[in-house]
């Protein structure tokens, strides 16, 4: 995966065409098939993606601009220019990507110390999503990082688009993004985080959570090099809690940064020497997102049972969702 911002953009903006589809029907004979047609990667001439005639073409360059006009129709008083490229998220083969875009200076209008909940300072970002081998949808998702660790959560409830590679898209972004749908969401995010800093979670129970919130397994049968990986994952997880614990002591509000940090900078197989966390950190990402707003309600239900989660997070339920009862978070 690429994780760096400035090779990684200049990784993804080659250009990209559409060719015609031949199969070889008969040994020597090349037939046009109707239906479909390929993505190619221009510079490379390699096939991303064989899609159908009526697949809309989006450029990775068309689509950061396009993210750049959810930027502002988001926030207004923005200029586009302030809007930068922050970070990059990418496979080798760049069939697909995720760029974040952070505002260069102060979002006036807006207070993101959140000082009547947690006294801390997040700056918001914007996440685009686009591929040329049709595994993602051209998408916008609104997420919040806290300026301190820069550790990134995308809040649940929060501002999603997807969009198809058809029609007018940027008419649509103007018609579904604006300056009151993020207004909400980061109240929102703001209710979420209260709740936390006086929750009580004890230090030793910050990893099973932690493993449980980004589904972090431990495999059966391990042979003995993997068990020696295992431990240090567990170590990193263990770290990384006492780093927090030590800013916020034993408190959810703690917890909920050292799952941050391990979503935002996921331990590597050459750190690990195994790589135990597969998912995309985007993936992580909303993990967090939605164990901090299901998480945080529970806590305001008068049965919710916190020391029974502390204790077996993978079997207490954490919410109930259209009539049907959720246990453990996630599965």
């Amino acid at each position: 995966m690429i994780y760096n911002a400035e090779e990684g953009l200049a990784a993804i903006m080659f250009p990209v065409e559409e060719v015609d589809v031949f199969a070889e029907t008969e040994p020597g004979r090349l037939d046009r098939i109707a239906g479909k047609k390929a993505i190619i990667n221009v510079d490379t001439r390699a096939v991303l993606s064989v899609v159908g005639r009526q697949y809309g073409l989006l450029q990775n360059r068309r689509a950061l601009e396009l993210a750049k006009t959810c930027c502002t129709a988001a926030f207004p008083n923005t200029a586009p220019a302030g809007w930068y490229v922050d970070d990059i998220e990418a496979p080798v083969s760049g069939g697909h990507c995720r760029i974040d875009l952070r505002y260069d200076g102060d979002i006036v209008a807006h207070d993101w110390s959140f000082s009547e909940t947690v006294q801390d300072h997040y700056h918001p970002f914007l996440r685009v999503t686009n591929s040329n081998n049709t595994s993602r949808v051209f998408s916008i998702h609104f997420g919040f990082t806290r300026i301190q660790c820069m550790n990134s959560v995308i809040a649940e409830e929060s501002v999603r688009v997807s969009l198809v590679h058809t029609g007018d898209m940027e008419r649509r972004i103007r018609k579904e993004i604006n300056e009151a749908k993020f207004q909400k969401a980061a109240s929102r995010f703001e209710s979420f985080l209260k709740p936390l800093r006086h929750a009580t979670i004890p230090i030793g129970r910050f990893r099973p959570i932690i493993q449980s919130v980004l589904e972090i397994h431990k495999p059966k049968g391990m042979p003995d090099d993997r068990r020696e990986s295992w431990r240090t994952l567990e170590q990193i997880l263990d770290r990384t809690s006492e780093t927090y614990f030590g800013q916020f002591e034993e408190s959810a509000y703690a917890l909920l940064h050292a799952i941050t940090d391990i979503a935002t900078r996921p331990p590597t197989k050459e750190e690990v020497g195994y790589s135990f966390i597969r998912r995309e950190r985007h993936s992580l990402h909303l993990l967090v997102g939605r164990w901090v707003a299901d998480f945080s309600r529970s806590l305001g239900r008068r049965a919710f049972d916190l020391s029974g989660y502390v204790e077996d997070p993978a079997a207490t339920r954490l919410r109930v969702s259209n009539g049907r009862s959720t246990r453990g978070y996630p599965r």
